[in-house]
């Protein structure tokens, strides 16, 4: 029991010690030495504004399609004898080709049959024109006779033109869209045989908001009705369905004239020519019909803005101004448009002035910045 007691005081003593000596050596430990720290001002990157005259663009998208469209319809009765080998989904073919057949027999029978007629007719009328010089016609049976050789001159034109039909041909050079009818196949008059389209031009409409209306400087009504072709602003054209970076060039040839009673868009036609690029010029961009194309039209007018990058600029209406002495303000500014790459200012900052294209976290009036060499 004593040597219990002993040890307990023992330990009281020890830790009475340790904590004597603790507090000895806080007491007379050295301050650490302070290392004042130092803020930098941040470093931005600065552009020189410069007003100029700029050509602003206006962004748009839309669908490559046909400027002529045909759907081919039977003009006549009969069986499919010929068609050509372009008459396929996707075949070209030139301008005046014939793409289908019909059994011409029966139109080659009546054609023969309404000239036989028409020589009977003429010979009548010429021995009436000598009786009736005679005194012998009288005037009704004369007009009779005139009458006959009309209706005789317009069978002959009626079966000429039928067998004409037998052949299906087109203005135009082209492409067949689809196929609806096939050799052997018995037609009748407006059977359907196919769709077909030109190659020479197509077409893009294009949807404008009213404030692009403001800058496209579209073709008006009285320019469209006053000149059989109008070649309007020039427009630009590239896609990304086929991974290409070529662009092609085209130009607006009229309005629609009508706002979408939906989305309150007015649409602008654009036109390009050869879509197919089957003059196979060298880096030119093929658009197919039905591709979606992303457009950018080129206004004529160009006007004296400050063009700032969007980067720079802060919910469309601000810009951070670096003043001479390196301190940075905010300035309100009125954009006259904008479109992804520039917004173009009418007021707010001036020619010569800098502005900060780098953003500034918290950034507050009267700043101090370094600005990028």
């Amino acid at each position: 029991m004593e040597i219990k007691k002993k040890n307990t005081k023992l330990i009281i003593l020890i830790l009475l010690a340790s904590i004597a000596v603790s507090f000895v050596l806080g007491k007379f430990k050295s301050e650490p030495d302070k290392i004042a720290s130092i803020t930098k001002p941040p470093v931005v990157a600065s552009l020189v504004l410069k007003k100029e005259e700029v050509q602003m663009s206006i962004e748009s998208q839309g669908m490559v399609t046909p400027l002529i469209e045909t759907i081919l319809s039977a003009e006549v009765s009969g069986t499919i004898v010929d068609i050509s080998p372009q008459f396929l989904a996707g075949g070209v073919f030139r301008k005046g080709e014939t793409l289908i057949r019909i059994d011409p027999t029966t139109y080659i029978v009546a054609l023969d049959q309404a000239k036989a007629l028409n020589n009977q007719r003429q010979n009548e009328y010429e021995d009436a024109e000598k009786i009736r010089k005679q005194g012998y016609l009288s005037e009704s049976e004369y007009l009779s006779i005139v009458t006959a050789l009309a209706a005789s001159e317009a069978g002959l034109v009626k079966a000429q033109r039928n067998l004409d039909k037998t052949k299906i041909q087109l203005p135009y050079a082209g492409m067949v869209r689809g196929k609806s009818a096939d050799l052997g196949q018995y037609v009748n008059l407006g059977t359907k045989l196919g769709i077909t389209f030109a190659t020479d031009f197509a077409e893009i409409r294009l949807p404008l908001s009213n404030l692009d209306l403001a800058f496209a400087d579209l073709p008006t009504s009285k320019d469209i009705s006053s000149v059989t072709q109008v070649n309007g602003p020039r427009v630009e054209f590239t896609t990304d369905q086929t991974g290409s970076s070529l662009k092609r060039e085209g130009y607006i040839v009229r309005s629609e004239g009508v706002v979408d009673e939906r989305t309150r868009m007015t649409y602008a036609v654009a036109r390009i020519d050869d879509p197919y690029n089957l003059g196979n010029a060298d880096n030119r961009l093929s658009l197919p019909m039905g591709t979606f194309v992303s457009a950018r039209i080129f206004p004529d007018e160009n006007y004296n803005s400050i063009r700032i990058p969007r980067s720079a600029i802060i919910n469309n209406r601000q810009v951070i101004v670096i003043d001479e002495s390196n301190r940075i303000f905010y300035r309100d500014i009125k954009l006259m448009r904008a479109d992804k790459d520039f917004g173009y200012v009418i007021s707010g900052v001036s020619d010569g002035e800098r502005i900060s294209m780098t953003p500034i976290e918290d950034g507050i009036n009267g700043m101090l910045v370094r600005v990028e060499q």
